[in-house]
């Protein structure tokens, strides 16, 4: 009987059966696991099966086994997808071949392999290999997982599959190994390495404050040369030659307004040429360096050994190359800013060069220079296999490359076509690649801090006041406010604005941009340290044309001002050293209030005794009420001593020394140290003089701390020949104790002059510069002395030299042109012997011809 369908046949000895149930009963064809797939429905099969043989129901006939002969061979010529699942062996697929199934398709028919099961065998130490073989797209990996087959029983021949021959399919898939066991090795998964917490700062110790400090006053002063040396260029002839030409005579005449306008037509008059002249610049000039940034410390030294400069960075800058920018109008913004200000003094307009300091900060609290890390150059990418390889289409090994014209094009594999797999071969003619454009070097961006370092100020004469204007940054005029950057920013920092004239006089602006002076700024100058005030001072001083015009006595009445409109802090942390405000909380070991006056209050944190939510706010004090107590010793050390009658106003305890511990534990520790304030002192008076009796302390000198501690009628002589001057007169007289010396918590005395009555103080200083005139009228013998003996030796060498001069040596012909030729006068033996025994002195002072020192 003819079959009805190719994939379901009827059979003669029962019903229906299609081939899908024929190989899920076999167990043989590899299929996706999923739900509802026919790997379900053949572990369904197995157990059918089983219960079919359990029944003792009849095998399969042999009809269906010619008909699965033809099917599989088919169904192998469609897909050349390998199988997953193997046979233990050498791990080759087990494919079934078209031309062999057919011929040993109805051999033995009673194989006794009635139920296999498959287990899956994979060598552990291998999974790795595997998955990084599977990565790398290859389709066939060298490492495949293998299949062991195990019989269920021996002596059953009821089996579904019994009529199948599993012989022919072993032959063909290669010898066989004996069934092996399952080997599991347990490999702990190592967690990734967590990360390291964050490195915490070095504590600064106080010798590297001193020198964080020291350094950064070097800094200051050599940033404010450099600006002063380029505020000099700004008045450069060549330059301002150069730059004048850009602006137009309408602009010009804007920047000069005539004195017939009123107040606000020249002030408007002025700006609307500043815009001008503004945005023809930001036109015409093009930033390509990277200027002026924040100085950072390093926290190791080993970070900057291989620090290099940015490659944008502006280079070195000389006269000549600012001459050079003035004609080409490119370089870095803080050029740009210079160069602008020059353009304005080439129109008459007065400008001032301001910059914003970028120093070392000496406080530990700022940003440190970020650490460099080496750049990890990416390795090739893994090479891939079979049809998934990368091809260069233009090389000389790609199908679409040209061979130049020597020969056939390379055939296209197969498996490479976009066609059918089966396609004819075939070949593509020569075709010339075009020539590849050269790319087009993109422009690395110039990163820098949106706020400027350099800009300039324009002087508004018609309210004599001074604005700033930058065009290049900000793009803004007279907006003061807008220069300040956040503390955020680690490329700029504002600490020190310095205004520089034409001139060359220069000016500390600061309080003009600085919104919170007083509580943020002032810490980072160095005022806010010990002397720092006077240090600053004395540094702009170098720099002030020695008195104050009435234009600086305004611009002081301005800064004044603005810093007196500057807010009270909102943060507890800016009232610490505040100038004009205190908290409680930051009082120092020997400062107190001395008066209550609350003049307002901040929050400080949440209030745990009160409602949820509630803060807690802390009382803030003016700092004129803060004043500083001091010991008695304290005190009698600067020239006062604390009244009779008066209370402590704070009692500190004492410190503990290294003596303390000497102490048993029974002693009583002591009450503390009574602080008063200067209210409560008054000036020290020693014991007068009496009779010329100078008074003593115990050690047999006087404290002499400040001049008002000289006793009355007495008087302190400073020099250091005063106490050998009254010991030839026979005055008394008494050492005068100045201060200590401390070498950590031990001072030795230091004594400078002496204490005598007024009425000696004629006749020691006359005694005094008798000492002085004796001492210098040795020192002139000496010198004579020295300059007698280098004339003797002088003088005895030339007479060693004239003797031999006249001595003849044998081969040598007689000298020609010397001397003439006069007889020598004769010595006398006496005179010889002197000359000798003179000579024989200074043997040991100048020997081998050098002068000792």
């Amino acid at each position: 009987m003819p079959p009805k369908s190719r994939d379901r046949r009827k059979g003669q000895n029962g019903p229906d059966i299609s081939t899908e149930e024929i190989i899920g009963s076999i167990g043989f064809v590899d299929l996706e696991d999923t739900s509802g797939s026919p790997v379900g429905k053949m572990r369904t099969r197995r157990r059918a099966s089983a219960r079919q043989a359990a029944t003792g129901k009849a095998p399969i006939p042999d009809v269906y086994q010619d008909m699965l002969a033809e099917v599989l061979p088919a169904q192998s010529d469609v897909s050349e997808r390998p199988l997953k699942r193997r046979r233990t062996g050498k791990g080759k697929e087990v494919a079934s071949s078209p031309t062999n199934n057919t011929e040993n398709g109805d051999e033995e028919g009673d194989v006794e392999d009635e139920d296999i099961q498959f287990e899956d065998v994979l060598d552990i130490p291998k999974i790795n290999a595997s998955r990084n073989a599977s990565d790398s797209g290859d389709e066939e990996p060298k490492e495949k997982q293998q299949q062991t087959a195990y019989r269920d029983s021996e002596g059953d021949d009821d089996s579904a599959e019994e009529g199948f021959d599993w012989d022919a399919l072993q032959s063909r898939s290669g010898p066989q190994d004996g069934p092996k066991d399952l080997e599991l090795t347990l490999i702990k998964k190592t967690l990734p390495d967590q990360k390291a917490p964050p490195s915490r700062r070095k504590v600064t110790t106080l010798a590297e404050k001193n020198l964080r400090l020291e350094i950064h006053r070097i800094h200051v002063l050599c940033l404010l040369a450099h600006v002063n040396i380029r505020n000099d260029w700004c008045n450069d002839a060549e330059v301002h030659a150069a730059l004048k030409p850009l602006i137009s005579k309408k602009t010009l005449a804007y920047l000069r307004p005539g004195s017939d306008l009123s107040q606000f037509g020249r002030i408007e008059s002025l700006k609307r040429g500043l815009e001008q002249v503004g945005n023809m610049w930001k036109i015409q000039y093009k930033i390509t360096k990277r200027g002026l940034r924040r100085s950072l410390w390093a926290e190791d030294e080993k970070h900057i050994q291989n620090y290099e400069l940015p490659a944008d960075a502006e280079p070195a800058t000389e006269r000549s190359d600012f001459r050079a920018a003035a004609k080409t109008l490119n370089g870095s913004r803080d050029l740009g800013i210079q160069l602008f200000c020059a353009l304005l003094r080439s129109a008459g307009v007065e400008t001032r060069l301001t910059c914003s300091l970028q120093p070392l900060s000496f406080a530990g609290s700022g940003p440190s220079m970020p650490r460099s890390t080496p750049r990890v150059t990416k390795g090739p990418s893994p090479e891939l296999s079979n049809e998934e390889d990368a091809i260069d289409l233009l090389g000389s090994s790609s199908p679409f490359g040209s061979n130049g014209g020597q020969g056939p094009a390379v055939p296209i594999p197969a498996r490479r076509r976009l066609g059918h797999p089966h396609a004819a071969a075939y070949h593509l003619p020569d075709m010339a690649a075009p020539p590849r454009a050269p790319p087009k070097p993109k422009k690395k961006p110039i990163y820098e801090s949106p706020y400027p370092v350099y800009w300039v100020e324009v002087l508004d004469e018609a309210h004599q006041k001074w604005f700033p204007v930058d065009p290049l940054v900000t793009d803004t005029m007279s907006k003061p406010r807008a220069f300040e950057p956040p503390a955020a920013d680690r490329e700029n920092n504002m600490s020190y604005v310095i205004a520089f004239e034409e001139d060359g006089c220069a000016r500390d602006v600061t309080r003009r941009y600085a919104k919170t002076y007083n509580a943020k700024t002032r810490k980072l100058r160095v005022e806010s340290t010990k002397g720092g005030e006077k240090w600053w001072r004395r540094t702009m001083r170098a720099y002030s044309r020695g008195w104050q015009s009435d234009l600086d006595q305004i611009e002081d009445t301005e800064l004044s001002q603005a810093e007196a409109r500057e807010p009270m802090p909102k943060n507890v942390a800016d009232f610490k050293d505040h100038p004009y405000y205190a908290l409680e909380r930051h009082l120092k070991r020997n400062e107190i209030l001395t008066s209550t006056r609350e003049v307002g209050k901040v929050a400080a944190g949440k209030d745990t005794s009160g409602p949820p939510g509630r803060k807690r706010l802390e009382s803030i004090y003016r700092r004129r009420d803060v004043k500083i107590a001091k010991s008695a010793d304290a005190w009698y050390r600067l020239g006062r001593e604390v009244k009779l009658g008066e209370q402590p106003v704070k009692v500190v305890p004492a410190r503990r020394t290294l003596n303390d511990e000497d102490i048993g534990d029974g002693a009583e520790e002591g009450a503390g140290t009574n602080l008063y304030t200067e209210d409560q002192t008054a000036l020290y008076e020693s014991p007068p003089i009496v009779n010329g009796r100078v008074p003593k302390n115990s050690f047999g000198n006087l404290d002499i701390y400040v001049s008002s501690m000289v006793p009355k009628g007495g008087v302190h002589i400073h020099y250091p020949e005063a106490s050998r001057a009254a010991r030839l007169l026979g005055i008394d007289y008494a050492d005068a104790l100045t201060g200590f010396e401390f070498r950590g918590r031990h001072g030795t005395a230091i004594l400078k002059g002496i204490v005598i009555a007024t009425e000696y103080q004629e006749g020691i200083e006359a005694v005094i510069q008798g000492f002085r005139d004796e001492a210098a009228r040795a020192q002139e013998e000496m010198r004579t002395i020295t300059v007698l003996k280098f004339w003797k030796r002088f003088l005895v060498s030339l007479r060693i030299k004239e003797r031999i001069d006249t001595y003849d040596i044998e081969g040598e012909d007689p000298p020609v042109g010397n001397l003439p030729s006069q007889p020598l006068k004769e010595i006398p033996e006496e005179e010889d012997e002197a000359i000798q025994s003179d000579d024989s002195r200074y043997e040991d002072d100048y020997g081998g011809g050098f002068i000792p020192e």
